[in-house]
């Protein structure tokens, strides 16, 4: 009996079982009402309650946040490859544009002169040096394109055809050294010969020789193709002339052309198959 007394592990549990009963007693409380320790565990509870809520909340948030953000990114992308096709098709429609205005000269061009039967053609090749002296067209026989047609813009006298295939053509620049125009001053009628400078300082310009010792010829003279020859139709306009110098024997003078046309931005020209009378210019020859 009394060794049952003196154990400790007897005493303990005891002791356990009656605080179990109070506690028991102290948390049924009549009805409704809420006991004591009820309260002091709804106090410990409800933060703790709270924190976990709202980490879930945050977490229900950010997740949301993150798909909302890739839905974001995909908008964004899709919306950044419509502004390129936006941006190439105003390229294309800017072209297009240009294209429009180009021609609309070269038409306007065509009816003034309608004393000439001609045929448009596009660039689609050059020299590859520094100053284009020859093109590629994209005629040929197959168009009835012979060696020897002038070639002409709304500007002006581009040169002549120099080589032709079936589907192409070459055509000899004017400011190319090898080629030689018979050209007029308008206002004084005087006569010489217009071809391209061999210097290279004076590249892209064209010089007027042969012209007679008392040719009356100012800066500013608008110079045209005087038909002679047999080549280049009369009245085509060439270039104006910007200076006038003596040759090195001081006996005869020449004058420096500065040519009506672009030669580094021709992208379409006209090819004169025929004069008005049905006459082509190698049947003339």
């Amino acid at each position: 009996m009394f060794t049952v007394l003196k154990n400790k592990k007897f005493w303990f549990a005891v002791v356990l079982i009656v605080i179990l009963t109070a506690l028991a007693n102290l948390t049924t409380g009549p009805g409704d009402k809420t006991t004591f320790l009820e309260n002091v565990a709804n106090s410990v509870m409800n933060p703790v309650n709270s924190f976990f809520s709202s980490l879930s909340n945050g977490s229900r948030n950010f997740i949301g946040s993150l798909l909302e953000l890739k839905d974001l990114r995909k908008k964004n992308n899709d919306l950044e490859e419509k502004l390129e096709d936006l941006k190439q098709q105003l390229v294309y429609l800017r072209e297009l544009e240009l294209e429009n205005s180009r021609l609309r000269e070269m038409l306007n061009f065509k009816k003034r002169v309608s004393q000439f039967e001609m045929e448009i053609a596009r660039v689609v090749g050059r020299d590859p040096g520094n100053w284009f002296e020859t093109i590629v067209l994209d005629k040929g026989s197959r168009d009835e394109i012979a060696v020897n047609m002038a070639v002409v813009t709304d500007r002006g006298l581009v040169g002549k055809i120099q080589e032709v295939g079936e589907t192409w053509s070459k055509a000899l620049l004017i400011i190319d050294r090898r080629s030689a125009v018979s050209g007029m001053i308008q206002r004084t009628r005087d006569n010489g010969v217009i071809k391209g400078f061999s210097e290279s300082i004076e590249k892209g310009l064209l010089k007027m020789e042969y012209l007679p010792p008392g040719a009356n010829i100012i800066k500013g003279d608008i110079v045209i193709s005087s038909g002679l020859g047999g080549v280049f139709p009369k009245g085509l306009v060439i270039g104006n002339v910007i200076k006038v110098n003596k040759e090195e024997n001081e006996l005869l003078k020449y004058a420096v052309i500065k040519p009506a046309v672009d030669f580094e931005r021709l992208e379409e020209v006209f090819i004169i198959k025929a004069s008005k009378n049905g006459i082509s210019q190698e049947e003339e020859k």
